[in-house]
């Protein structure tokens, strides 16, 4: 049923499964060396789009999605190693061009779109809004506490980015992206 409680069991529990969670790693690491507004703007838009097809589907996406999962957590996690890589060969003349502000958009919004499809925060969305009958309500709480973590990653990132000199951006977010993106794979291996 429709209320507060699942709209508060929602907020909760999604605000504390993405914290520190791969995507928040990711949207630090963007944060840190493109301008902050796009980031959040992206990274805001992609959870909350993730978080919707979350709650509009329900229990029953659940068992369509489940032979998927290992798949999409591959795909992430080879994309998410992929952009590591390619942040740890570019020139460092490169890492001084600032992007365009759509740029950073698409690259956060990609980023965290892939990252979240079948995510450990997607699946408590699916399962709540089927246990509580309560899509709206799951949606909304969930989709508040996700972008609460988006902002407070992006102000994370940006105070990295003014104490920090641009080559240890770099090599630490690629760092970052790797990692998370090894995660995202080794767990679609060993816990399929």
């Amino acid at each position: 049923m429709e209320g507060a409680s699942a709209f508060a069991a929602a907020l909760g529990l999604v605000a504390l499964l993405e914290l520190g969670d791969k995507t928040q790693l990711a949207t630090i690491s963007l944060a840190a060396r493109h301008p902050g507004r796009p980031i959040f703007a992206g990274a805001a838009a992609a959870l909350v789009g993730v978080t919707a097809i979350g709650a509009a589907i329900g229990g029953l996406f659940a068992v369509v999605l489940e032979p998927w999962l290992p798949a999409i957590q591959i795909g992430g996690g080879v994309l998410f190693v992929g952009f590591g890589a390619w942040t740890l060969r570019r020139r460092e003349e490169d890492a001084t061009v600032p992007p365009s502000p759509r740029g950073a958009f698409g690259t956060a919004f990609v980023l965290t779109f892939v990252a979240e499809l079948g995510d450990k925060t997607q699946i408590a969305v699916i399962v709540l809004a089927a246990t509580t009958r309560a899509p709206a309500s799951v949606f909304a709480g969930a989709a508040l506490g996700l972008v609460a973590i988006a902002a407070t990653s992006v102000l994370i990132g940006t105070a990295v980015a003014r104490v920090a000199r641009a080559s240890w951006l770099r090599i630490g977010s690629a760092v970052l992206f790797i990692a998370a993106g090894t995660a995202l794979i080794l767990e679609a291996v060993l816990f399929p």
